[in-house]
C-alpha cells in the first residue's frame, strides 16, 4: 500500500490533503495522517514541481498572510517593524539636521572679522588730513563654483573698521564720513608693489599747499596694470573675480580634484593690491600709486555642495621695529595674498558613502540569492521570474543611484571604481547565471516529458 499527500492551498488559506491509497479508506488515511495545519512556529512544507518536499519560502505571500492573521505574534511584529521604521526616520532626519547646522556654523565662522591687528592704515608714509585712520577689509560673497572651468566666482565689496574691537561697517556710506573715500580705492589683482621715491604736494586743513615733499611709498610694480575695481565712493561699489583652482595635495589620489570625489580638496590663490587715489593724485611723477595694506578678508554666503574657507598673508604688515627712515626695516612688498580652500561638505560625503553602502548591500544580497539557488541547488527559488527580474532590475537601478549623488563629477572617479562598477559587474554576472540555470532547468523538464 502506498499513498501520497500534497498540500495545496484552498480559497480560505487552509491546507487540504489529497491522497490516493491502495486498500485504505479515507478515514484510515486521515487517522494515520498527522495534523499538518501550518503554524508560524513550525516548519512549512510545500511540494515542489518534482513532487519532493521543500520548505515554504519565508516572506512569501502565504507566509505573510499567516503571519498577519496569527493572533499570537501578528500584533507584536507590526509594533516591532513600526517602531523600527520610526527610529530610522528619526535618525535620518536628526543626522540631516545636524549636518545642515554644521554648514551654518561653518558659514558664520567664515564671516568672522580678524581681530589680531591694531586699527591703522599702514603702508603709507603720507599725511591723510581730513580722513580717519582705520582698517579696510574685503568682503567676498561666494557666487558660483564651476567644476568644468575649475573656477570660483566671488563678488567683493569693502568694509571699514575704526578700531580692532569695532564691528566693520560698509565702505562708502555717504552718512558715515569715516567710511567715505570720494576718490575711491583702486583694487589691483595679481601684481606686486615696491618701495619707491615719490614727491607729493602737502595737504593741510583741506588746503593744497605749494610745498613739495620727498618721501618713500609703496608703488605698484606694473604701471600698465588696470584696476579690477574701485570701492569706497559708494556703498554699492563692488567687483567680481574668477579664481582658478588646482589640487591642494599631491601624492594622494583621494584628495585629487574630481578623481577623489567626495574627499577631493581644491586650492585657489589671488593677490590684492590697494591704491588710495586721493594720495596718488598728489604724487609726482605721473602714474604714481599710493599702495596701502588691506587688513584681511571675510567670506559671506555659501555655494551648493561646496565648502570654502580661506587663509591670507598680509605682506604689508609692519613690524614693531619698522621705521620709515630705514627702508630696510620695511616689508619688501605691500599686498594681501589670499588662499581659498574648497572641499565637499560633510552632508555630501555622507550621501556619497551611503550610496556606495547601498550599492554593495544590494549586489551582495543578489549574489547570495544566486549562489543559494544555483550552487546550493534550491530549485524552488528558480520557479517563476522573481530572482531573474530582481537581477535585471538591479542591473539598471544601481547605476542610477550614482546619478543622484550631489555634485558628482563625470564617470571615472575612484568612487565609481570602488562602489559602482564592481557592483554592476556582480549583478550582471548573477543575471547571466540565473538565466542559464532557468534555461537548463526548462531543457531538462522538456527532456523528461
Amino acid at each position: 500500500m502506498s499513498w501520497q499527500a500534497s498540500l495545496p492551498v484552498d480559497e480560505d488559506g487552509k491546507l487540504e490533503i489529497l491522497y490516493s491509497s491502495g486498500g485504505l479508506s479515507k478515514r484510515d488515511v486521515e487517522s494515520q495522517t498527522p495534523d499538518l495545519k501550518p503554524s508560524l512556529h513550525d516548519e512549512k512544507i510545500v511540494e515542489d514541481e518534482y513532487g519532493g518536499a521543500a520548505p515554504m519560502r519565508k516572506y512569501s505571500a502565504l507566509w505573510w498572510k499567516m503571519a498577519w492573521n496569527d493572533p499570537e505574534t501578528g500584533m507584536r511584529r507590526r509594533i516591532l517593524y513600526s517602531v523600527l521604521g520610526f527610529i530610522f526616520i528619526g535618525a535620518w532626519i536628526g543626522a540631516m539636521l545636524g549636518l545642515v547646522h554644521s554648514e551654518v556654523e561653518y558659514e558664520q565662522e567664515n564671516g568672522k572679522v580678524p581681530r589680531h591687528r591694531p586699527g591703522d592704515i599702514h603702508g603709507l608714509n603720507t599725511p591723510r588730513s581730513g580722513y580717519i585712520d582705520g582698517t579696510i577689509l574685503l568682503q567676498g560673497s561666494l557666487v558660483h563654483f564651476d567644476i568644468e572651468k575649475r573656477a570660483l566666482m566671488i563678488t567683493w565689496s569693502g568694509l571699514y573698521r575704526r578700531d580692532v574691537h569695532d564691528d566693520p561697517r560698509p565702505l562708502g556710506n555717504q552718512l558715515d564720513k569715516d567710511t567715505l573715500y570720494p576718490q575711491g580705492i583702486e583694487i589691483f589683482r595679481d601684481i606686486g608693489s615696491y618701495l619707491g621715491d615719490v614727491t607729493f604736494r602737502e595737504w593741510e586743513n583741506g588746503v593744497l599747499l605749494d610745498t613739495n615733499t620727498s618721501t618713500i611709498s609703496y608703488r605698484t610694480d606694473n604701471v600698465t596694470a588696470k584696476p579690477i575695481g574701485v570701492i569706497g565712493a559708494h556703498m554699492w561699489d563692488s567687483f567680481d573675480t574668477e579664481i582658478t583652482f588646482t589640487q591642494r595635495y599631491t601624492g594622494n589620489a583621494w584628495r585629487q580634484p574630481l578623481l577623489g570625489y567626495p574627499f577631493d580638496q581644491w586650492e585657489g590663490k589671488i593677490v590684492f593690491v590697494a591704491n588710495d587715489r586721493f594720495i596718488s593724485d598728489l604724487f609726482t611723477p605721473p602714474d604714481s600709486t599710493a599702495v596701502f595694506g588691506l587688513s584681511g578678508i571675510v567670506l559671506a554666503d555659501s555655494t551648493l555642495n561646496w565648502r570654502f574657507n580661506y587663509e591670507y598673508k598680509d605682506e604689508c604688515e609692519l613690524s614693531d621695529t619698522a621705521d620709515w627712515g630705514i627702508p630696510d626695516s620695511l616689508p619688501k612688498s605691500c599686498h594681501l595674498e589670499v588662499t581659498l580652500i574648497g572641499k565637499r561638505p560633510p552632508l555630501l560625503i555622507f550621501c556619497a558613502v551611503a550610496a556606495v553602502f547601498v550599492n554593495w548591500t544590494c549586489a551582495l544580497f543578489i549574489f547570495i540569492l544566486t549562489c543559494e539557488a544555483i550552487i546550493m541547488r534550491r530549485s524552488y527559488m528558480l520557479k517563476g521570474t522573481d530572482i531573474l527580474s530582481m537581477c535585471f532590475t538591479a542591473l539598471f537601478a544601481l547605476p542610477t543611484i550614482r546619478s543622484l549623488l550631489p555634485g558628482a563629477p563625470a564617470y571615472g572617479a575612484i568612487i565609481d571604481l570602488v562602489g559602482i562598477l564592481p557592483c554592476t559587474l556582480i549583478v550582471a554576472s548573477c543575471a547571466v547565471c540565473v538565466s542559464v540555470a532557468k534555461l537548463n532547468k526548462r531543457h531538462k523538464a522538456e527532456k523528461a516529458e
